[in-house]
């Protein structure tokens, strides 16, 4: 939705989400224009991605990582839903949720890395590796930290109901009990699958 007034000039919109938009209006009239996207067969409705469609599990955190600039996809329309998350993606996701300046740097996530060291998010090695389920507990449990949230209550979360709990390793306990707690894992068919890999 783009808005300028009487002289041409572009007035500031806040989008309130849901359609709905708002503005101070200047002097003088404005002139409103709306700019429609193609639903494109079930795509999201703001960033299209042509991997993403709006049955989609996942379709409204892919809105938002992409509408907040958490993430930006592998391509021009492609998210790559299924892919692998290395270490270097989530520093980088984080350190861009805290408000940092991700850009520049020897590395894309050089920046990243740095801030999450300085801050006891990340150690920062093995950077382009994989990141397990465990390990994205584990970083997204001390991000929690850093951000001075009660985690404490969570980490009490009865996991032992899941059949795999004892492959978790040691350090990821309580981090993959908090997890569990807060919301943000569930496991599946009984099983938290704490060594898969992330996506």
């Amino acid at each position: 939705l783009t808005i300028t007034d009487a002289k041409g000039k572009t007035v500031e919109v806040t989008d309130k989400g849901n359609g709905k938009f708002s503005f101070v209006m200047p002097e003088g009239k404005v002139t409103v224009t709306p700019t429609f996207v193609a639903d494109n067969g079930g795509q999201t409705e703001s960033k299209s991605f042509s991997d993403v469609k709006t049955s989609d599990w996942y379709v409204d955190a892919v809105k938002y990582v992409s509408d907040k600039g958490l993430m930006s996809g592998t391509g021009s329309d492609k998210f790559a839903p299924s892919a692998t998350m290395t270490r270097a993606m989530l520093m980088t996701v984080l350190a861009r949720y805290a408000g940092e300046d991700t850009t520049g740097g020897a590395t894309w996530y050089e920046k990243s890395m740095e801030w999450a060291k300085t801050n006891g998010v990340s150690d920062g090695t093995n950077p382009n590796a994989n990141i397990t389920r465990e390990q994205l507990a584990a970083i997204l449990h001390r991000y929690a930290k850093y951000k001075g949230l009660d985690v404490s209550a969570g980490e009490d979360t009865n996991i032992l109901s899941f059949d795999d709990v004892q492959t978790i390793s040691g350090y990821a306990v309580p981090a993959m009990q908090w997890a569990c707690g807060a919301g943000l894992m569930q496991g599946s068919n009984r099983k938290l699958l704490p060594t898969a890999q992330a996506t």
